[in-house]
């Protein structure tokens, strides 16, 4: 029973992250306050993770982009979760900030 693709897309007005039937956020890029890198520890886990204040999307420890929004959102984790920052795994985490910051700069 596999949780499905890991996926991140980037359309005009929204970031869209998800992970098969684990979890999805839809982050309005109006709400993105912030893009910046977090190393992601092992010990944190892997898959949809839930912390203090954040979901995580991460199929492995490394490098990963922090999402901090200007107020909270509803992700599906893989129940309800209200949360202000998604952490982000990508194969290109970069490219994955440079891509949110400049979509950013449209709003």
């Amino acid at each position: 029973m596999a949780p499905g693709p890991w996926s991140a897309d980037l359309d005009g007005e929204t970031l869209t992250v998800g992970i098969g039937w684990l979890g999805r956020a839809d982050l309005p890029l109006r709400l993105i306050a912030r893009v910046s890198r977090l190393a992601w520890p092992w010990w944190a886990g892997i898959g949809v993770r839930l912390g203090r204040g954040l979901v995580a999307f991460v199929p492995a420890s490394g490098p990963t982009a922090l999402i901090e929004l200007t107020e909270p959102i509803a992700v599906r984790a893989p129940l309800r979760w209200h949360t202000r920052r998604v952490v982000i795994a990508a194969e290109d985490v970069d490219g994955l900030i440079e891509a949110v910051a400049e979509a950013r700069r449209a709003f």
